[in-house]
């Protein structure tokens, strides 16, 4: 049960939330919890201890939020009622205002018998929080080169989680991304139950032109191998100089088959095999369902189930959503670090070199998205030289993108930092039926979120 304390900072938060909501203004999803852990200062280990089936932690570079919700449409066809950050508010703040949304005017839970914690969690953040949350069940999605003002080198983030697991007293089970080496080292730091996922499937090698990699060496400073590579660092690795080298996992992905609109492969969970189809393109989009299907078989759900609702799932808040507006459509693809920009551009690219590709590219450097832009140069933009693209770019730091395309050998149409003219303009030289694929940071995703969603609803009053 809450302390008085507890729920009155709970309350509050519930009320901010819905006042921010009402006036449609943001922060809804963090200035909750902001407030509420100003009144109440141990909150989150309170709320955190009141879950009776435990805490599910989801974190890493790439991936936390499109994992966390499709582990939520598994968890409610499996009959659980569960607290979630489904928006991507992931730090300490974005925790309690998830937790302060589903409480009554009383600061009290609904009964039931069945409720769980769901988290995405900041990687950086984590290691602070991780024993207020005590997690029932750790899941690792993978490390990669992100925001080096804030978070440094992959190397110290992942010092820093070894170091979490070893000061963590008592050990739930943990989910590991086992062709990631960084992420798989940390099977070495539990006490606890290990499930793991990773892709089975050589025929996706990539070359090393493409590769960005961000885990070279072993423990012991020795060059990693790498028999088949999938994506940045993440594939089948060894160390042929000590006994290190990538596990068989128990949950993995085989036969897949990418298109430019669709995700399609065989889901094996030790030794069952089905069939799935997701309507989000991209290797990612394989990597996060599989996550999420080996986080619920930790959880004890059926595979069947699994199976069942991830052939169910759709685009999450902002990532890969599509919108339909004046017989047109907008795609987001939400894009922070050269490895998820590797891949946004293998998304993008068409069947054809004769099939025009129409982009607004939008760079912003808000403390989210990270001060230092620098890394749009260790992307692999030149992947899309051949290609017939009508580029607009945009954002606060409109100019270095458009300078970037540039070197890449594209030039862009407009460059323009307001990101509703920009939108404007690159909708002008989209055909009535064609797509419009915008390219964009955290915050620039939910700027051209709001102005999508502002006009829909104008759209919709006009035909009423």
């Amino acid at each position: 049960m809450n302390s008085f304390q507890d729920r009155i900072a709970l309350i509050f938060g519930k009320l901010a939330g819905q006042m921010l909501r009402l006036r449609r203004k943001e922060g809804a999803t963090a200035f909750p919890g902001l407030l509420s852990g100003v009144i109440s200062k141990k909150l989150l280990r309170s709320l955190s201890q009141n879950m009776s089936d435990g805490v599910v932690t989801i974190s890493g570079t790439n991936g936390k939020t499109t994992t966390t919700n499709f582990l939520n449409l598994i968890l409610n066809n499996a009959g659980f009622n569960f607290v979630t950050n489904s928006s991507g508010s992931n730090l300490e703040r974005g925790l309690v205002s998830a937790y302060a949304e589903t409480v009554n005017f009383f600061g009290g839970y609904i009964k039931n018998q069945r409720r769980l914690g769901l988290f995405e969690v900041d990687e950086a953040e984590l290691a602070r929080i991780f024993t207020q949350l005590n997690p029932k069940i750790s899941t690792f999605l993978n490390l990669f080169r992100d925001q080096l003002d804030r978070y440094g080198e992959v190397d110290s983030l992942a010092l820093r989680w070894q170091v979490m697991m070893k000061d963590k007293s008592k050990h739930g089970c943990i989910v590991l991304n086992v062709d990631d080496p960084n992420i798989c080292k940390l099977k070495e730091y539990t006490s606890g139950d290990v499930v793991t996922f990773g892709i089975e499937d050589d025929n996706l090698k990539i070359t090393e032109l493409y590769s960005v990699k961000d885990a070279r060496f072993c423990e012991r400073g020795n060059r990693l191998k790498y028999d088949t590579t999938y994506m940045s660092h993440l594939g089948k690795w060894r160390c042929d100089c000590c006994p290190t080298s990538r596990p068989y996992p128990i949950v993995n992905a085989q036969n897949i088959f990418l298109t430019n609109t669709n995700s399609s492969f065989d889901l094996v969970i030790e030794g069952m095999r089905y069939h799935i189809s997701i309507k989000m393109p991209g290797l990612y989009v394989v990597y996060d369902a599989i996550a999420a299907a080996a986080t619920a078989y930790a959880l004890g759900i059926d595979p069947d189930l699994i199976a069942n609702s991830l052939n169910k799932v759709t685009a999450p808040y902002g990532r890969q959503e599509i919108f339909s507006l004046h017989q047109k459509e907008i795609r987001i693809l939400l894009t922070k670090n050269p490895t998820g920009f590797n891949e946004t551009i293998k998304i993008v690219m068409p069947d054809s070199e004769s099939v025009k590709v129409n982009l607004l590219a939008i760079l912003n450097d808000g403390i989210q998205d990270g001060e230092d832009v620098s890394w749009i140069y260790d992307a692999d933009i030149e992947m899309l030289r051949k290609y017939s693209i009508d580029l607009t770019c945009s954002g606060t730091r409109a100019s270095d993108f458009a300078l970037r395309w540039h070197l890449a050998g594209m030039n862009p149409r407009v460059v323009c930092s307001d990101i509703e003219v920009a939108l404007d303009e690159a909708l002008d030289n989209v055909s009535l039926g064609g797509r419009l694929d915008v390219i964009a940071t955290y915050t620039a995703m939910l700027q051209i979120r709001s102005i999508l969603l502002n006009r829909l609803r104008k759209a919709e009053h006009e035909t009423v």
